[in-house]
């Protein structure tokens, strides 16, 4: 299946160039890629590999919250699925993935499909990383709480009363 191999392609170069975090979030600290260097970096390979992505939101979710200062602030939250089409022979293959954003005006959606763009091709295309952003970097303390009741009945008795994922 061409789509596959053209992915895998497009990761080996991506293994070797990266995709630096250039940038600096200014309240917090922390290095970051932008959008922009995930476009500009993977835009050339996804054109000599003949891949093209199409998005699809299968939800989304909003909220508006209240700033400090108290104005309004709305946060979205999306489930995308990105369709990665081969031109060469047609064949496909999807990843579903989430991004969230937040605005204090018309860009929350926006903002949200940006970061799911992103995310979804740093782990399609296993772009590496530098930085520290490995879930077992660091440990979280959480208070005491009670103990989880024991599940009750067989384990294809609780599996049968779980939801199928969604196609």
């Amino acid at each position: 299946v061409q789509v596959l191999k053209s992915i895998a392609a497009v990761a080996k170069k991506l293994s070797q160039a990266g995709i630096a975090k250039g940038r600096t979030n200014q309240q917090q600290g922390f290095k970051f890629r932008g959008i922009d260097e995930v476009l500009n970096a993977i835009s050339p390979m996804l054109a000599d590999e003949g891949l093209i992505m199409a998005p699809k939101v299968l939800s989304r979710e909003v909220t508006e919250r209240t700033t400090k200062s108290g104005g309004a602030l709305f946060y979205v939250g999306l489930m995308v699925e990105y369709t990665i089409y081969s031109a060469v022979d047609g064949s496909s293959v999807s990843v579903v993935t989430c991004g969230e954003a937040m605005d204090s005006g018309d860009k929350a959606t926006n903002k949200a499909m940006s970061a799911a763009y992103k995310y979804m091709v740093i782990q399609t295309y296993c772009v590496p990383t530098e930085g520290d952003n490995d879930a077992d970097a660091t440990t979280h303390e959480v208070a005491a709480s009670k103990p989880a009741a024991k599940p009750q009945g067989s384990l294809e008795d609780r599996a049968k009363g779980m939801n199928a994922p969604a196609k």
